[in-house]
């Protein structure tokens, strides 16, 4: 899993972007910064003058068109936000700062290689990640005028005819966007050959749905999907108090943001909520991003499947026992409900990653007696580790001989009490729109059951481990308090693919699980039980195309890693070389 662990970690360049106020202030720093350096150095003494000169000048010349470019940009296309177009601007100011104080220092050629590759910033950043196919050339030119304005009138960089000066530019210029587009052509052939799609279109398409939620990509996946054969189970209980279903999709919450099943913890959710005094859980079955749907469009189907599933449920009077198994690192919460077994398996301290269909599919033969049987994957500790739980691997074995050790406990029968309570905190980060559920199972002897549901892509070990110790002192009796968590990738966009619970607001966290653990148990009463597994098809990325997304994206990063910074630097030495031998 070496390949996919490098593909992920791409994603940490997702960054949110600060507030306005910091990226003015950056800009403004950055000009006053570089202005002091270069009027020291040109006027090479170390004085308050010099300094005040220079920054003076800097802020003239380089912060204000900066700061106009991102205004007009904001205001002229309302798709790219203020602090998106001031990002933008903030890395030009840099690079025109950056040559400038090179262009004081070692030649003046140097400020023509910044005005190219300021253009090209604004340029491909238009084109590619804001989408604005026709307009980037504006936009891009624009503030190059505005900057060249600026020299105009304030600095003293500027020297020789204007025809001379802005010939160079547009040299420079010129230089950049080949290079841009050799890089692009030559990233295109890995991408073009396996999966059918151009780098600029890649860009562009990613961007799209990192910035504003669009779901171009999912078109490229469908043609790259295949339909699956899976299964999609649904228990219910039944109570005075109202209805509580569980559902377990044997496919995965992916791939991110709100791309493909990636939404779908929190949609099948809202899509069964139909009733009154009703509470769906939907907890993280056994599958990997193999089976993610390649298609949002595909809930429709499953919302159809878990209500056909529904239909056929049969509720009879609850009877339940809890056993539990351990095997190595490999922990199994055993749940048999009259004849059917509900077994959820974790790897806590460990980190707790997918486990592959086929390995939940023989869990699920071994564990059913007479009934069904649904293997539930808890995903409950993030360790930053995605080695999946493959067939014929350790602790597949591991997790089947820590099953076995559960079934020969004591299966002891009794009247089952179950009460459940639900939140949807706003304000919890790593909480997606699914929210927190609690299911409370007791017993006539009073021992209690507490599964705690987290709409989450994990949760960190530490806030598992206090939250349990918190529930358990609560509630002394209790055999079993676990936490669960759906995997979702709901929102796994902007941060990256690690977004698990209690990174922070911890104490809100843990507060809130504690009293809805409180609630659940006040709402216990007797409860009548049904379930259902259902075969479906669906269509999914499929084992070879997740194989050849992450294999072709891992070579175009590897080699654009190392072809950008040489051909940047290429560039630039091109520049300087052509406008040194060049007789103007």
């Amino acid at each position: 899993m070496e390949a996919a662990k490098e593909a992920i970690s791409i994603t940490k360049y997702f960054v949110s972007l600060p507030s306005v106020r910091v990226l003015l202030s950056a800009i403004i720093l950055v000009s006053l910064i570089v202005g002091s350096i270069i009027g020291i150095v040109y006027s090479k003494t170390l004085g308050l003058t010099s300094i005040i000169s220079g920054a003076g000048t800097s802020i003239f010349v380089i912060a204000v068109p900066s700061i106009l470019c991102a205004g007009f940009l904001s205001l002229a296309r309302r798709k790219v936000n203020f602090s998106r177009a001031l990002a933008v601007s903030l890395a030009s100011a840099t690079c025109y700062s950056i040559f400038y104080l090179l262009s004081v220092a070692i030649t003046p050629n140097f400020i023509y290689a910044g005005f190219g590759l300021a253009f090209l910033i604004w340029f491909f950043t238009l084109k590619f990640a804001f989408g604005l196919t026709r307009s980037s050339w504006l936009f891009a030119t624009l503030q190059m005028i505005l900057h060249l304005f600026a020299i105009l009138l304030a600095s003293f960089l500027f020297e020789g005819a204007l025809t001379d000066f802005v010939t160079r530019i547009v040299l420079a210029t010129i230089i950049f966007i080949l290079l841009m587009y050799s890089l692009l052509f030559v990233a295109s052939g890995p991408l073009k050959k396996n999966l059918g799609i151009s780098s600029s279109d890649a860009i562009s398409m990613f961007a799209s749905q990192w910035l504003y939620q669009e779901k171009e990509i999912e078109e490229a996946f469908d043609e790259m999907g295949e339909v699956a054969s899976t299964w999609i189970g649904v228990a219910r209980f039944t109570t005075k108090n109202g209805k509580m279903d569980w559902v377990v999709p044997y496919f995965h919450f992916g791939p991110f943001g709100n791309l493909g099943g990636a939404e779908f913890s929190s949609k099948i959710e809202a899509g069964l909520q139909n009733e009154p005094n009703k509470c769906t859980f939907v907890f993280h079955g056994t599958a990997t991003h193999d089976l993610d749907p390649v298609a949002s469009e595909s809930i429709n189907y499953v919302l159809d499947e878990c209500k056909k599933a529904i239909k056929h449920i049969r509720l009879e009077p609850a009877h339940f026992s809890y056993r539990y198994g351990k095997s190595g690192d490999s922990k199994c919460h055993l749940l048999s409900i009259n004849k059917d077994v509900m077994p959820a398996f974790s790897r806590a301290p460990l980190s707790t990653e997918d486990v592959n269909l086929a390995v939940g599919w023989a869990l699920m033969e071994n564990a059913a007696d007479e009934g069904e049987a649904l293997a539930i994957d808890c995903h409950n500790c993030e360790g930053e580790d995605v080695d999946y739980i493959e067939p014929g691997s350790p602790v597949a074995f591991e997790m089947l001989d820590a099953l076995n050790g559960a079934k020969e406990q004591k299966k002891l029968m009794e009247s089952l009490r179950v009460g459940w309570a639900n939140e949807y905190p706003k304000e919890i980060s790593g909480i997606a729109s699914g929210g927190i559920k609690v299911a409370c199972f007791a017993s006539a002897s009073q021992k209690q059951i507490f599964y705690i549901l987290l709409d989450s892509n994990s949760i960190l070990n530490s806030a598992r481990e206090r939250i349990i110790e918190s529930v358990k002192n609560e509630f002394p009796k209790a055999i079993c308090v676990e936490i669960f968590t759906t995997d979702t990738h709901e929102l796994n966009a902007v941060k990256g693919v690690f977004n698990p619970a209690g990174t922070d607001h911890l104490i809100e966290l843990e507060g809130l699980a504690l009293d809805l653990c409180k609630k659940s148990y006040e709402n216990l009463a007797g409860a009548e039980f049904g379930m259902v597994k259902r075969r479906i098809k669906l269509k999914v990325l499929g084992p070879y195309q997740s194989s050849e997304i992450v294999s072709t994206f891992n070579a175009v990063f590897s080699l654009l890693k190392i072809a950008v910074p040489i051909g940047l630097m290429g560039a630039i030495a091109a520049v300087l070389w052509i406008l040194s031998e060049y007789k103007w």
